[in-house]
């Protein structure tokens, strides 16, 4: 059984979407399909551009009929305030951020005994469990389950504070932030907000079957979504590289091949022991052989290595 190990953050974006109209509304606004939610549902999706391009993420958290908790890891709350925003007109819409005064903490291994530990609820997949503003719910950081643990609030800040040091003093390890970037990589998980995003569309990241209906209604950059869809497949992807030599240039990055031809770039690095690890998106139409950045060798891993598929 692998030790429990935990990561502690403050998250991008934390804001409450209330309103007769909050419902309607932020459908007509995200990727994923919000219909059918009930109080205590969360939904992981996206909110586009025009021309179906990320400009962030969310897990959106219905609390009741007219109130939504819309979280982002990395995105910023003031891009998420603003898209949304742009597009509010008649509609009876509050928006208001909370990240300033949010705790999270995300939670790996040994879940079965969080409950008991550190009292609190373990959620169903799909589903969040709140009491005493402090909120828990399934994440998405690697191919591992972890459980976040979120405080919302200024009067909630005591129970989380016993959380965390309860998960400290329980003998969990706590992850670095290279540690975390490294568990995403290796997952093939696009950390949008971070290195991946405003470039990117969902179809090339491979989040169209966890954060794109095909099925709902109008969005913005529902009509791209759906001529990807009927074409069956975009020209790039991401991919899990290797890298020996320390990068120390600003991301983005050209990946070339051999010849020199331009074939993806390089979002992330990050060095562990065993030598670095980077997470890119490529040319589908580049199969195999070498790249470079600059002069420096990057190798594609094979996604039997990374754990991943």
């Amino acid at each position: 059984m692998r030790t429990r190990r935990f990561y502690s953050y403050q998250p991008g974006c934390v804001l409450r979407a209330s309103g007769p109209d909050a419902a309607e509304f932020l459908q007509g606004q995200f990727s994923n399909d919000l219909s059918k939610m009930a109080a205590g549902d969360v939904v992981y999706g996206l909110w586009l551009d025009r021309k179906g391009k990320i400009v962030a993420d969310s897990f959106v958290l219905r609390r009741g009929d007219e109130e939504f908790l819309l979280v982002s890891y990395h995105c910023a709350e003031g891009a998420v305030f603003e898209r949304l925003d742009a597009y509010l007109i008649m509609e009876e819409v509050e928006l208001e951020g909370c990240s300033s005064l949010s705790s999270g903490v995300g939670v790996f291994g040994e879940i079965s005994a969080i409950e008991e530990d550190l009292e609190v609820a373990i959620p169903e997949t799909g589903k969040f469990c709140e009491e005493d503003g402090v909120i828990a719910f399934w994440g998405r950081r690697s191919d591992e389950p972890c459980l976040e643990i979120l405080a919302i609030a200024t009067e909630s800040k005591s129970k989380f504070e016993g959380i965390l040091e309860g998960v400290r003093s329980g003998g969990a390890v706590e992850l670095v932030d290279d540690e975390m970037a490294e568990m995403a990589i290796r997952s093939k998980v696009p950390r949008i907000g971070i290195s991946f995003g405003e470039r990117d569309l969902p179809q090339e990241l491979g989040l169209e079957v966890d954060a794109v209906s095909f099925s709902k209604g109008c969005y913005l950059g529902q009509e791209v979504m759906a001529r990807l869809h009927a074409m069956g497949r975009v020209r790039k992807a991401l991919a899990v590289l290797s890298i020996d030599e320390t990068v120390t240039r600003e991301f983005p990055l050209d990946l070339v091949d051999a010849g020199g031809k331009r074939q993806g770039s390089l979002r992330e690095v990050v060095y562990p022991k065993t030598g670095g690890v980077g997470l890119g998106v490529l040319n589908l139409s580049f199969v195999e052989g070498d790249l470079y950045v600059g002069e420096t060798l990057v190798r594609r891993v094979d996604t039997e290595e990374t754990g991943h598929e």
